[in-house]
């Protein structure tokens, strides 16, 4: 064992010595001319060797040269400050030198696609060598590499960092693999071309392209050729975790609120230097599919997104409107941003057999989105919501105050109960409405918005009924016992036959100036102010029994009036009669409200009349009291 041993160690030390031996035999000349031909043999261009060339044997037999670069002498292409050369070994020890792999080190290069063809880091990307003999050619590796990506037409330049691939060649195509950093986002990939030579000639060649990184997962499979571009059409599927993440990696601010989340795609694609077309699109978003078609182009130097999507059922929960306001009852207070409008202009045309966002449901939903020249629209040709038909158009550019904004809208046989309660609460009131309004307003936020907002609208109901109180009872009630309006006059219901409303908008608040309730036994008008910011009310009114028109009478007329306040959230008001008039109305204390007002009324007595009716002696009937006499002992 021992004589084994050191027999092994003295073939190892004479091995190691040969070698040694021979890196001094070798001459630096040869092992250049060697490097020098592989590398001209693999990527077709002669290379520079400014630096040293070395061989070593160990660990492994290799040659390493400084300072090399690589180009066609008309672009840049690979600037490395090392390149180490493996040598097969058997060749060698009959004195020829064979590379194996060629390994760049810490190289710069870039991946051009122009309308000449496709180049790597300057190359151009063929066949270097006779298919009979590239089954010959060195692997070429990359370590620790940068490329930059350039599109011709496009002024952008993506860069990818910590690039670790290889490419090789195969009888008549191209694979690479490796791994990189998009964007601070490790990705690994490979690519197949399967027929350079085709390329060459303005053919078509097959194509396949593999990506998967941090939540996502991109496949494509098809062909590629150059005539005067790229063209590129086949399969393109697409997956990840989160379309929030991928477009704010593309330099597109998504929104701040809701939704982006998990998507998946699966397309038809053609590509040219003009247009990136996607055809029999599939695509889901957060649970939501719709199916259509989508162009990408350039029209006068900007991207123009052009389409159509359909779809079955949409849930838009998710997705946090800027018109609707918090649970605290504020509106949304973040800046609305329009600069990420200003990338691209957009032509799209949706559809949707059925829309959900929360409880409130749209079906039969037809729209087109439009932005151009600042200018974003949405014009609703058709959409089904609240039982009756819904048209109308928004309007959203650049202002001087940040965003301006434009609304004009219909409404048509809509239930008033479905549609008050689910847009703001309120469930006070029954049956079929007709609404048209127009609105403008400006702000930075949406809460400015809607503080500002101007313009005006008409509402008429009919057949329906006011829900939480019966206007008939209680004035009935009241025009028997006026001061019975202390007591809880709420429940029931009150049916009309009509309701017509005009309101007028100004700084954020809608000016109610004319409401009108007309029943066979009843008519109530109103006017005020509701405040669209607060979201309360703030409401004046009367209220009048009404005597049906006889065969002696030709109209109604009047039998109790009944004035009245209408005050407090939109969700729950206050019903406040007048109390002033129902004391008047009153046989027992109505001598006792002049009492109030009359000179010699007690401060005491005063101050509860006034508690009870909300006003004040006028200066003209106010006189400074007379002492009250001593009380006799009787009187205690």
């Amino acid at each position: 064992m021992q004589r084994l041993i050191v027999g092994a160690l003295a073939a190892v030390i004479l091995l190691a010595g040969g070698f040694l031996l021979m890196t001094r035999l070798v001459p630096e000349e040869d092992v250049r001319a060697a490097v020098t031909r592989s590398l001209q043999r693999a990527t077709g261009v002669e290379p520079r060797i400014s630096g040293s060339a070395k061989l070593a044997f160990l660990p492994r037999p290799a040659i390493r040269l400084e300072n090399v670069r690589l180009d066609d002498g008309e672009r840049s292409g690979i600037s490395t400050g090392t390149i180490v050369a493996t040598v097969r070994l058997l060749p060698l020890l009959s004195g020829n030198i064979e590379i194996a792999s060629i390994i760049f080190e810490r190289p710069h290069l870039a991946l051009e696609i122009g309308s000449e063809g496709m180049r790597i880091a300057g190359l151009p990307l063929h066949a270097p060598a006779p298919p009979e003999q590239r089954a010959a050619l060195p692997e070429l590796r990359i370590v620790d590499g940068a490329i930059e990506l350039r599109i011709a037409g496009v002024e952008s330049v993506d860069t990818l960092t910590g690039v670790e691939a290889s490419l090789a060649w195969s009888a008549a195509g191209l694979t690479a693999s490796g791994t990189f950093d998009w964007r601070r986002t490790p990705i690994s990939g490979t690519l197949n071309i399967a027929d350079i030579g085709a390329l060459r000639s303005a053919n078509r060649s097959g194509m396949r392209i593999r990506l998967e990184g941090e939540g996502l997962r991109a496949n494509f499979e098809g062909g590629l050729a150059f005539r005067n571009g790229p063209q590129v059409e086949g399969l393109l599927t697409v997956e990840g975790k989160s379309l929030r993440n991928l477009t704010a990696r593309l330099g597109i601010e998504p929104p701040e609120r809701g939704g982006l989340g998990p998507f998946s795609l699966k397309s038809q694609v053609a590509f040219t230097p003009s247009a990136f077309v996607l055809s029999r699109l599939s695509i889901d978003l957060d649970g939501n599919r719709a199916e259509g078609g989508l162009t990408l182009k350039r029209d006068g130097g900007r991207a123009f997104l052009q389409g159509t999507l359909a779809s079955d059922a949409i849930d838009l929960t998710h997705y946090a409107a800027i018109s609707v306001p918090g649970r605290s009852g504020e509106w949304i207070d973040e800046p609305i941003q329009l600069s990420r409008l200003d990338a691209f202009d957009l032509d799209l045309r949706l559809s949707a057999r059925r829309i959900t966002i929360g409880k409130t449901e749209i079906s039969r939903f037809a729209a087109a989105m439009a932005h151009k020249g600042g200018r974003f629209t949405l014009n609703v040709g058709e959409a089904q919501i609240f039982g009756g038909a819904f048209t109308g158009t928004l309007a959203l550019m650049h202002g001087t105050a940040g965003a301006d904004v434009k609304i004009q809208a219909g409404l048509t046989e809509f239930s008033l109960a479905r549609g008050l309660s689910e847009l703001t609460g309120v469930r006070h009131l029954e049956g079929s409405g007709v609404l048209t309004f127009a609105l403008e307003g400006s702000g930075k936020t949406p809460n400015q918005i809607m503080r500002e907002f101007a313009g005006n609208a008409s509402l008429v109901i009919t057949r329906g009924a006011v829900v939480g109180v019966n206007f008939e009872q209680v004035l009935r009630r009241l025009e028997r016992k006026p001061l019975s309006y202390f007591a809880d006059l709420r429940g029931g219901r009150t049916p009309f036959e009509r309701i017509a409303a005009k309101a007028r908008f100004t700084e954020g608040s809608v000016m109610l100036e004319e409401i009108e309730i007309d029943s066979s036994l009843l008519r109530v008008t109103l006017s005020g102010v509701a405040s669209i910011a607060r979201r309360d009310l703030e409401l004046r009114g009367v209220a009048s029994l009404v005597r049906p028109a006889t065969v002696s009478t030709s109209a109604p007329t009047k039998v109790f009036d009944l004035p009245f306040l209408l005050q407090g959230p939109w969700e729950s008001p206050f019903f406040l009669p007048d109390a002033d008039e129902l004391i008047r109305r009153s046989g027992a204390a109505a001598p006792l409200l002049d009492a109030a007002r009359a000179r010699n009324t007690p401060s005491t007595v005063r101050s509860v009349i006034e508690s009870l009716t909300g006003q004040r002696p006028t200066a003209e009937t106010t006189a400074p009291e007379t002492p009250a006499a001593a009380p006799t002992p009787a009187q205690r």
